[in-house]
């Protein structure tokens, strides 16, 4: 009896507070009744029964230090909450703010009306073939399948797209592959935006920017622009419907509540769930939706199984290659399996670090999924739980129409750089992610005399991880080393040492490294030097590249009777290392 007056008293507490919040910042919205649409706040006891919540409901955010979680909510569900003997405070500030449509802004020509940041579907479309036409040795613009609505009508709907990007020129060259989709919940805009503008950027810097021309030289990138494009177009139509599913009419239908969530109708630990016209319907069975089943066959495509069926099967972290991402928003939140339990995976230690790799950069809180609330048939829990991919979710934002202010200075800036490490990583990204980064790297930037020497400078740092929640163990550097014109584990490449500036490499997790290129046996003409690190526990990092210019002008050294000097210890020389290292 004292433990359930306990429970009163502290749902109790907890109603006051979201009571108070909501008054505190909620503006007099006239005199019309609420939509049917609501945010509520809702308090919840324990993992299980906000786990029970978010099975039933649209659930938005979650703030587990106060015990509550907001949900979107129609009257029918108001009424189910209701029945259930579960209490809600109305958000009326969010209420208001969702329910919103917005026109087109003063000489605004094209995206979304209100939010020009934001292509519509019909434009992203647009960008993927032009980007394909523009660089047909970079990029082709695939058909890989149907959404729902054109598997019904051929003339209705759409042809699911990948925008693949790599150099196509280069067929010798053994590559890995990574795969980033988005718009699977169709009322997120930032992120088809987000991987859109992550297309245009590797494009354009190709043979200018040297980091990313390698990362085209040595990898495929798939990027899945809109996922859900039937239920995207739903919701660019009325922008406070908050479309989320895709538009199956099989299910609630002849509503604007009809469809499945297809980031609950994934085949991996997929749960049945009758309620047709919730938002988190999982569909009648596993992989039931077309535009999951283009997702599943096209991913399976690219990526050999690395992982055996049971769930405590590990994946070898030094075989295993290639990454799985899929944007979202909102929440700002890093995501890694699993999902479905809050038990580790077997790949915990490697996830984590890959997380709070990506973290670092985007500034979001790196969790795993199941410590957000758990879910069952979601990409990241598939992506890992079948194939052993290093799978993950990325919560970008702080809403589903993100401002686009928001997103110019914040959402895209920082989630490209996270973007750029995971291309950076997808070779071998369970043990890279634990190597030291490469950065301010520097060469002569005018053409270099052939004959001559020159130095590459560059910092080496086993630090850059999310300090979130303690953050996780750093090593010291012990190593750092260049090569020309190939990456490391190109086979045949000729590696060559760098010695730290301070004298040696003696317990420091940040070194400044200097290396000395002799030009003799270079061709005249641009080259690419790589540079990377390594830390104590012999872990190196992926490569940082930039251009380097050899002239034609022969520097011939004059005759001397000097006798030669002797040889010193720690003068800068290239080293070379071993071709087998």
């Amino acid at each position: 009896m004292q433990g359930k007056l306990s429970r009163y008293f502290l749902l109790a507490v907890a109603l006051l507070f979201i009571l108070a919040v909501s008054i505190q910042s909620s503006p007099v919205w006239a005199d019309e009744p609420l939509p049917d649409k609501q945010v509520v706040n809702i308090a919840f006891k324990d993992a299980e029964e906000l786990s029970m919540l978010a099975d039933k409901y649209d659930v938005i955010e979650v703030d587990h230090t106060t015990g509550v979680l907001k949900a979107i909510v129609t009257d029918a569900e108001r009424q189910r909450l209701q029945a259930a003997g579960i209490r809600w405070v109305v958000d009326i500030q969010y209420t208001v703010e969702i329910n919103k449509t917005y026109g087109m802004l003063a000489g605004q020509t094209s995206g979304i009306p209100g939010f020009p940041c934001y292509r519509t579907i019909a434009e992203i479309f647009e960008t993927g073939a032009a980007l394909a036409n523009n660089y047909p040795n970079l990029a082709e613009w695939k058909d890989i399948g149907d959404s729902w609505e054109k598997t019904v009508d051929p003339n209705d709907g759409y042809d699911m797209r990948v925008l693949v990007l790599g150099n196509r020129t280069n067929g010798n060259v053994v590559k890995s592959d990574i795969f980033i989709m988005s718009g699977i919940h169709a009322r997120e805009w930032a992120p088809p935006e987000l991987n859109t503008r992550f297309a245009e950027y590797l494009l354009s810097n190709y043979g200018v920017n040297a980091d990313v021309t390698w990362l085209l030289d040595y990898n495929n990138i798939h990027l899945l622009l809109v996922t859900n494009p039937d239920g995207r177009t739903m919701d660019e139509s009325n922008q406070s419907y908050l479309w989320r599913k895709n538009t199956n009419n099989n299910y609630c239908s002849n509503s604007l509540d009809r469809g499945a969530d297809l980031n609950r109708n994934f085949p991996f630990k997929w749960q049945a769930y009758n309620y047709q016209c919730d938002e988190t319907y999982p569909g009648p069975n596993k992989e039931s939706e077309p535009e999951v089943t283009t997702v599943t066959t096209y991913v399976r495509s690219l990526f050999t199984d690395m992982r055996g069926p049971g769930d405590n099967d590990s994946v070898n972290p030094i075989s295993a290659t290639g990454l799985f991402i899929d944007l979202h928003s909102y929440s700002r939140l890093v995501l890694w399996p699993w999902g479905w339990t809050l038990s580790n995976s077997p790949n915990e230690a490697q996830l984590r670090t890959i997380g709070y790799k990506f973290a670092y950069y985007n500034g979001h809180d790196p969790k795993k999924s199941a410590a957000l609330y758990y879910t069952n048939g979601t990409t990241e829990d598939w992506a890992y739980g079948e194939l052993g991919l290093a799978g993950y979710c990325f919560e970008v934002g702080d809403t589903f129409h993100q401002q686009c202010s928001t997103f110019e200075n914040d959402i895209y800036p920082n989630n490209q750089q996270a973007l750029l490490r995971a291309v950076k990583m997808a070779r071998n990204p369970y043990t890279l992610a634990y190597g030291p980064e490469t950065y301010n790297l520097t060469a002569p930037t005018t053409p270099i005399d052939i004959g001559t020497t020159f130095e590459v400078k560059a910092t080496i740092d086993d630090t850059r991880y999310s300090t979130f929640s303690g953050g996780i163990q750093t090593q010291y550097i012990n190593e750092a080393r260049y090569t020309i014109d190939a990456p490391s584990w190109t086979p045949g490449i000729t590696k060559y040492a760098m010695i730290a500036d301070a004298g040696d490499f003696d317990l420091k997790k940040v070194v400044n490294v200097t290396g000395v290129v002799d030009t003799t046996n270079l061709t005249t003409g641009q080259h690419i030097l790589f540079v990377e690190g390594k830390d104590a526990q012999g872990k190196w990092g992926p490569p940082t590249a930039i251009y380097i210019t050899i002239s034609d002008v022969v520097i011939t050294p004059e005759p001397t009777n000097t006798p030669e000097p002797p040889i010193i210890t720690n003068t800068y020389l290239p080293i070379i290392l071993s071709n087998n290292d």
